[in-house]
């Protein structure tokens, strides 16, 4: 997805109108009303565009700690859980493809206020988002530049977040994130992002990294990695599996 607000708005003009059908014809009743989202959806998307206004020579301005009057990272928080609202409703209509499709713009959006210099606190809808592109993606050039947009959103996550030490939470969004993100730079088939990745799996989730790198292993033989990507995986097992098992 291009990280630019106009394409958000237009994917969201496209995809609230099929929404907006679904909804209509539907038997439950919704309790939420899918215009209202829309339209907060749509008015936020207009206060980011204005964040960014062009000096004389098509130059942007560069955005500050505050964009219309709000913090830009509240901003961003706002629209990633209005996006996951949405997505909501849409699972709730019975139409899967069409939620995937809509938090699938969490990702993009995310990637636009990390570039932006703000910070991301609502990560859950960006990782399912992320993975549900992943998962369709077979070309490890393409992988390599989701992960370019995921190592630019690992960048922003807040300390809040980052920082979560509840482990007992298999399913917690930093957890998850940093498992998909090793999973797309091993799939990417670059040894340069995939010693990227598992640096910083094994800096955040020490206790997961040696089942990720045994699991790994698993699938050089069973996906045909090619020789490079064998490699740095086999250089993290030995330091994380093979050499612990010894002691």
């Amino acid at each position: 997805p291009a990280v630019d607000i106009a394409y958000i708005a237009d994917e969201l003009e496209q995809l609230a109108e099929e929404l907006m059908v679904a909804d209509e014809d539907s038997d439950a009743t919704s309790p939420t009303d899918p215009r209202s989202l829309i339209g907060a959806m749509g008015e936020l998307l207009d206060e980011l565009r204005r964040s960014t206004s062009p000096y004389p020579g098509d130059v942007l301005q560069p955005v500050d700690a505050r964009a219309g009057g709000r913090d830009l990272t509240a901003l961003g928080d706002h629209g990633i859980d209005l996006i996951a609202q949405l997505a909501a409703l849409a699972g709730r209509l019975r139409k899967p493809q069409l939620a995937r499709r809509i938090e699938g713009l969490a990702l993009p959006l995310a990637c636009w206020i990390s570039r932006q210099g703000g910070e991301i606190n609502v990560l859950n809808p960006v990782v399912n988002g992320a993975a549900a592109l992943a998962n369709s993606l077979k070309q490890p050039p393409l992988l390599a530049q989701l992960y370019g947009l995921l190592r630019d959103i690992c960048a922003a996550v807040s300390p809040q977040v980052s920082q979560e030490m509840v482990s007992s939470d298999p399913t917690r969004p930093w957890r998850v994130f940093l498992l998909n993100q090793a999973i797309v730079a091993t799939r990417s088939h670059q040894p340069a992002l995939m010693e990227e990745a598992f640096e910083l799996l094994t800096e955040h989730l020490p206790d997961d990294a040696p089942d990720f790198f045994r699991e790994g292993m698993e699938q050089m033989d069973a996906l045909a990695y090619p020789p490079q990507v064998r490699t740095v995986m086999e250089h993290y097992y030995s330091q994380w599996c093979a050499q612990r098992t010894l002691h």
